[in-house]
């Protein structure tokens, strides 16, 4: 067995520092065993949330028991997602999207600060809006909308 250890900045519990215990088994401990090489096509990790992002919209579609690439996507990468740190815990992240979004037509999308999703958006190109007050201004009984 093969350890290796992988410290886990930011712990949800306090006071604690957790860890990740990577482990592989060596083939040489069970008889006639085999390696397999797995292209990165064939599955689809989920290491943080905008991976998340990516798997929950439509730009992948279930087929047959297979998550497989929408055919409506022209583009063969994946958008570029950039997510701050109010979306960095799932529950948080589920929270923030009434839906998850439509991102088949999506380049690149960055999102900081308090941001909140209605039903039935859909994402295109290049997202990433910036909200600037000028030095001043005051602002009393309005809603900004971008």
């Amino acid at each position: 067995m093969n350890l290796t250890f992988k410290h886990v900045p930011e712990p949800d519990i306090s006071n604690l520092s957790p860890y990740v215990l990577h482990c592989c088994l060596v083939n040489k401990f069970f008889d006639n065993a085999i390696g397999i090489n797995v292209p990165r096509s064939r599955f689809l990790p989920v290491k943080a949330t905008s991976d998340l992002l990516l798997v929950q919209s439509d730009l992948y579609t279930l087929n047959d028991g297979f998550v497989t690439r929408n055919p409506a996507r022209a583009n063969p990468a994946n958008p570029s997602i950039e997510l701050g740190p109010e979306f960095k815990k799932v529950a948080n992240f589920l929270n923030r999207f009434k839906t998850i979004p439509s991102i088949i037509e999506l380049d690149s999308l960055k999102l900081t600060g308090d941001v909140w999703f209605g039903a039935g958006v859909t994402l295109k190109q290049n997202m990433g809006v910036k909200l600037e007050i000028p030095d001043g201004d005051v602002i009393e009984n309005k809603v900004i909308l971008l």
